[in-house]
Parts: C-alpha cells; sequence; structure tokens
C-alpha cells in the first residue's frame, strides 16, 4: 500500500527495503524470497546490524 501511495505522490522517489543480513540471507536467499524480489521489482537495503554498516543494495 504505501509504495502504491508514494509512487503517486513522490513518482521520482525510490523505495527500498532495509533488512538485516541475517534475514536476508534466512529468507531473501532462498528460492521463494528470490521469486518475491523478482516478481515485484523489490529494492533492498541489507545492512549488518553488529557494526552498523550496509553490506549489500539490490537494485
Amino acid at each position: 500500500m504505501y509504495r502504491t501511495v508514494l509512487s503517486e505522490l513522490e513518482p521520482e522517489r525510490l523505495l527500498y527495503l532495509a533488512v538485516n543480513q541475517q534475514a536476508y540471507e534466512n529468507i531473501f536467499q532462498e528460492k521463494l524470497g528470490q521469486l518475491i524480489i523478482n516478481k515485484i521489482e523489490l529494492r533492498m537495503i541489507i545492512f549488518d546490524e553488529k557494526i552498523g554498516r550496509i553490506v549489500k543494495w539490490i537494485t
């Protein structure tokens, strides 16, 4: 819902989903997770919460 509203109000703004590295590895690297990323063109920021740094961008 947020993505739809944002695309109407600020179409130039890109939406990213931020997830920690463990969630990415446990969910989004699985076959179903990859399907979701590809089907809805999900942009993601993967971060390592222990060191407080971004480790991967998926655009």
